[in-house]
């Protein structure tokens, strides 16, 4: 019987771990602003998380408890980098951003946020979309892309401040209709 109860534990885990991989990913993400290597971060926080899965007391707060994970692997990954003479950001201040960003994650609703952001992407040109793609989604740099594109990096540079923006007024208006149209309790 304690063979089943373990087993039942593990598959409570599963669910909670693959329910939080946005907000783990986001979070990771707001650690280490630009940093390619967020989903190996993100990746050596699932396998701690699974390694440590015993120390989890079912029923209290697992995604509290996978940031603090997500903090300890960031300041782990933070440390390999100074080692290796990487430009990163001070722990005080890393720390401060996990703070934050925690608590409007908590408050915001990650999910929220990224349904959002997916519904305003939809929204943009083809061309504007296949920047925001090969900047963000892929792992050619803009000096390549602005090279194949024939576009000046400056051009492009400018071109994405603008796309930002824009998917930032369109992510705050959203939310602002949302909050309307929902009834406060």
């Amino acid at each position: 019987m304690k063979w089943l109860s373990s087993n039942n534990k593990d598959n409570e885990i599963v669910g909670y771990l693959t329910g939080s991989q946005t907000d783990l990913l986001a979070f990771i993400q707001s650690l280490l602003p630009g940093d390619p290597s967020v989903k190996d971060v993100l990746q050596r926080v699932n396998m701690v998380i699974w390694k440590k899965r015993s120390h989890f007391k079912l029923g209290t707060n697992f995604r509290a408890w996978a940031f603090t994970i997500a903090r300890w692997e960031v300041r782990s990954f933070l440390k390999e980098c100074k080692r290796n003479s990487w430009l990163v950001l001070d722990d005080e201040l890393a720390e401060k951003i996990a703070d934050t960003i925690e608590a409007k994650s908590a408050a915001n609703g990650t999910d929220e946020m990224c349904t959002h952001l997916n519904a305003c992407l939809q929204k943009l040109k083809p061309a504007e979309r296949e920047l925001i793609d090969q900047r963000y989604f892929s792992s050619m740099s803009l000096k390549d892309y602005a090279e194949v594109s024939g576009r000046p990096v400056t051009s492009l540079k400018s071109t994405l401040y603008r796309i930002r923006a824009s998917l930032k007024c369109c992510i705050e208006s959203r939310i602002a209709v949302e909050q309307t149209t929902t009834p406060s309790p």
